[in-house]
């Protein structure tokens, strides 16, 4: 599972989704960039829902001292994922931002929140 946190917008993922794009028409383009940033923020939601489900799990084994090192390097890296996940969804948005126009500061303002 930590794979799939993990997997995020890997800069593979990105040049070949900007490979298929060859040949679009200009709103073309923009439509698959906003399904693909869009995409990714539902990816970072899943992740997000499986932490706290991984969570739940976690505060049973915290009553136990020993167990407490390895929740928080499970915690810290979960975490990492999740900062990674939007860290690369917020550079794709800054670099597509003039394509993206508004409602590429719309999916900014909802990564924000998340």
């Amino acid at each position: 599972m930590m794979n799939e946190m993990q997997a995020g917008l890997t800069p593979e993922k990105l040049q070949l989704f900007l490979a298929g794009l060859s040949g679009l028409d200009a709103e073309e383009v923009r439509k698959a960039k906003l399904l693909f940033i869009r995409n990714e923020l539902s990816q970072l939601k899943a992740i997000k829902t499986q932490i706290a489900g991984i969570g739940v799990a976690q505060g049973c084994f915290a009553i136990i001292p020993i167990f407490w090192p390895v929740l928080w390097i499970q915690r810290n890296s979960m975490n990492a994922a999740v900062n990674l996940q939007k860290e690369q969804i917020q550079n794709a948005l800054s670099v597509w931002q003039n394509d993206l126009g508004e409602d590429g500061r719309q999916m900014a303002r909802e990564l924000q929140s998340l």
